[in-house]
């Protein structure tokens, strides 16, 4: 069932909203219509009915139904599209939202319990749906139960107008219109209790997506200059209580701005997503870190990973990237990289950065193309 549920979140498209809301309201519209014949066909329970009003109740039901079976055949094609569905969306929201007004102000807006559950649905229809189609049913619902509350206050009509004073037996409801309140109510409840899952599931999911995207560079796929250091100080903070080593890697492309200036900007967007890559490849998930700083910028960040460790790392990478290749023809070419290395036990990022970075430094200006590592940051033997 989960499956079946992030499938759905994950492919939750306008259409696809709509089709949810078709396939929880389609049984309880079926169910209410068997239910009615029933009663019309029993003397015990039409002599407490009006009939000529539940004739036209299910007249609605019918109509609603069809509404909704026409437009999940018209959706079930594009359910997969992005584009939104304006017409339909608002064919079904006034069908449920009407039909369900309906049910609920001829059986007695105040006994059945129902316009609690409407006003749910029509709320969380505003954030599944398109504003302007719940906007709109939203006020024909709530026009229809004003227009209804003050009927029954001038004695236009009486108050539920489906039913007959015979429903009553004293105090209580006749036994079959208390059941079938108590279903109208559960039933109603119980599809406002699964848009509701669904909904926070999605928001859920939602949130997920944007913390990742919150925290992942967009052309690389790496992590981005924030989460680096959200992580360093998290690892710098847990280094200095441990005693553990922590290592980070600065990395700059040699001569990128000729990359983009001789090859184009495509050229360069390929060599930083070829980049990023291999330098996934040379790390241990999930405890390190790949990230791109920006630019051409990129870093490692190496929790309990010594020197020795590092520099393997550091060769393990220049030789992947020795063997590729970029552009075609003539125009081929190879690209390198200058990296600096420092090794710590928990002391400040900043100091810790500015280590790494003197030593970045050091390999571009020594030649470029080679690793320069440092001591052991503050001493620390």
């Amino acid at each position: 069932m989960r499956e079946l549920l992030e499938r759905f979140i994950i492919s939750s498209t306008p259409a696809w909203r709509v089709l949810l809301a078709v396939f929880a309201s389609t049984p309880f519209f079926l169910i209410e219509l068997a239910a009615h014949g029933v009663a019309l066909g029993s003397p015990e329970m039409r002599s407490a009915l009006n009939p000529d009003v539940m004739w036209l109740l299910q007249g609605e039901l019918v109509l609603a139904s069809g509404i909704n079976v026409l437009v999940a055949l018209w959706l079930w094609p594009r359910r997969h599209l992005p584009d939104p569905a304006p017409r339909a969306t608002l064919l079904v929201c006034l069908a449920i939202g009407g039909t369900y007004t309906s049910v609920t102000i001829l059986a007695g807006m105040f006994t059945a319990g129902t316009n609690l559950v409407l006003l749910g649905v029509l709320a969380i229809g505003l954030l599944l749906f398109e504003r302007q189609p719940m906007l709109i049913c939203y006020a024909v619902s709530v026009f229809m139960m004003s227009a209804y509350d003050v009927g029954v206050m001038l004695g236009v009509w009486p108050y539920a107008p489906a039913l007959t004073s015979q429903v009553m037996q004293g105090r209580d409801p006749v036994w079959w219109f208390g059941f079938w309140r108590q279903f109208v109510l559960i039933a109603g409840s119980i599809v406002l209790l699964g848009l509701l899952l669904i909904l926070f599931e999605r928001l859920d999911q939602l949130h997920a997506k944007l913390r990742r995207l919150s925290y992942t560079d967009g052309l690389t796929g790496l992590a981005n200059r924030r989460r680096a250091m959200e992580v360093l100080h998290t690892e710098a903070a847990r280094q200095a209580r441990t005693g553990q080593v922590m290592s980070v890697v600065l990395i700059d492309a040699d001569h990128f701005k000729q990359v983009n200036d001789q090859h184009g900007h495509d050229m360069g967007d390929k060599v930083l997503r070829t980049l990023g890559r291999l330098l996934m490849s040379c790390v241990r998930s999930p405890t390190d870190v790949a990230c791109r700083l920006g630019g051409e910028e990129f870093a490692l960040i190496l929790p309990d990973t010594r020197r020795e460790q590092v520099e393997a790392i550091c060769a393990r990478l220049r030789e992947q990237l020795a063997r590729q290749t970029f552009g075609e023809g003539e125009a081929t070419f190879k690209v390198t990289l200058s990296m600096g290395v420092v090794q710590s036990s928990g002391q400040d990022v900043e100091q810790l950065l500015k280590l790494a970075d003197d030593q970045l430094y050091l390999a571009k200006s020594s030649g470029r193309d080679r690793v320069c590592v440092a001591k052991l940051a503050m001493g620390v033997s």
